[in-house]
């Protein structure tokens, strides 16, 4: 019964590491363009968090409830949303050639769906997003994180097994 229990640090650590290695991929593996890869990072995120808060509950011996899960999944996801935000900081700034390429992509992408009316609101908006491309990485990293975390976290709380005080005898 003293099996090793996962940290919310060790576990937003592992989470982390899985991220960074398929940003790394996509990346350095030239897929920025391929949309339909983002939805595999939530799902890397949403069943990650789901599968290390039933791990947790497997390690307490299912002695938690719904609110212990929840909060064990919210605070692994902070510890990789803190590292996430770091890494991405530092890969934008250490290759800024990927931060063009984001940047071209974005414009391409936004000049496709505009119409003849509205190119010039177009260019000043992907101007706009030029000058503050810190704030939105940084934002869009918290507030998706933030959403999947949650998800998975209740999730993973809902699916996981819960028996509160099991083995607790009456004292009297």
């Amino acid at each position: 019964m003293n099996n090793k229990k996962l940290s919310n640090l060790n576990a937003g650590l592992l989470l982390f590491l899985v991220m960074v290695v398929f940003t790394l991929i996509i990346n350095m593996g030239g897929l920025q363009r391929n949309t339909q890869l983002s939805w595999i990072s939530y799902l890397i995120i949403i069943g990650g968090i789901i599968l290390i808060v039933i791990k947790y509950g497997k390690d307490m011996d299912n002695n938690v409830t719904f609110g212990n899960l929840f909060a064990y999944g919210f605070k692994t996801i902070a510890v990789t949303t803190i590292l996430f935000i770091a890494f991405s900081l530092l890969f934008y700034m250490i290759f800024p050639e990927y931060k063009a390429q984001l940047l071209e992509i974005s414009r391409e992408n936004a000049m496709q769906k505009a119409t003849p009316d509205n190119r010039e609101q177009l260019e000043k908006g992907i101007e706009m997003f030029q000058r503050f491309f810190w704030v939105a990485v940084i934002g869009g990293i918290l507030i998706s994180f933030a959403i999947l975390g949650a998800i998975g976290s209740l999730i993973g709380a809902a699916i996981a097994k819960k028996e509160p005080n099991q083995g607790m005898g009456d004292s009297n």
